[in-house]
């Protein structure tokens, strides 16, 4: 289950393993940690596996709210005078000891009349990976400009792995280096009180052991066959 304490800061518990999250936004940033280290130095920015930045000039909105709803947990940004507010929801799809599956749904909107917002997912890593599975689209191209279905980035002791559903690969850009996941969400204009989402889902495996193209297959299929939610 999620236990907050703090805005922003969030400990999911279970089946023997515990994964922080720092959601709070503005200069705090927005990751995922992969690190077994707990308290205060667990939030660190060298312990994120997984990172939300954003992009150029932007600047990420401060968490504002939160709640605890089941397994979810949402965290609201109010846009203030940043160029856009989001929404984010955290829901633990599987837990292992070593091993995270986590659905996150951003909403990005703004009040601005002239906006294209973008935001990045960043992984630090040493190799990459990319998957398409064959029957992706019904057939075995990636259409339009999109990223893979599956990005796998592989470090030291641990991977992490962005699986983007048929809603969102196509419209995600990748800007990968050698040392660095970088797949950018939205970037299309967003007409003023309009709402976009997006929901990656997003596997951490806490071992050298990187996850096989099989098992990331797997769990790609599972979200694409899982409804879309109603609610950020």
């Amino acid at each position: 289950m999620w236990t907050t304490n703090e805005l922003g800061l969030a400990v999911w518990e279970a089946n023997g393993s515990a994964w922080y999250v720092d959601a709070r936004g503005g200069e705090h940033g927005i990751g995922v940690v992969s690190t077994k280290k707990s308290g205060a130095d667990a939030f660190s920015d060298t312990a994120r596996a997984v990172s939300f930045p954003p992009v150029d000039d932007d600047r990420l909105p401060v968490a504002g709210e939160q709640y605890v709803r089941g397994d979810e947990w949402h965290v609201n940004y109010p846009q203030g005078e940043c160029s856009y507010a989001l929404r984010m929801a955290f829901a633990v799809i599987e837990t292992k000891a070593d091993a995270l599956v986590l659905e996150v749904t951003v909403s990005v909107q703004t009040d601005l009349l002239d906006l294209h917002p973008k935001l990045d997912i960043e992984v630090m890593c040493n190799d990459i990976d990319s998957f398409v599975p064959s029957d992706a689209f019904g057939d075995d191209e990636v259409r339009g400009a999109g990223s893979a279905p599956i990005s796998l980035a592989k470090n030291r002791d641990y991977s992490s792995s962005v699986l983007l559903g048929p809603h969102d690969s196509p419209f995600t850009t990748n800007h990968s280096t050698d040392s660095m996941l970088r797949l950018r969400l939205f970037g299309d204009f967003l007409e003023k009180g309009v709402i976009r989402k997006a929901r990656p889902w997003i596997v951490i495996q806490r071992s050298e052991a990187p996850s096989s193209e099989e098992q990331l297959e797997s769990i790609w299929k599972q979200l694409c066959e899982s409804p879309l939610p109603l609610t950020p």
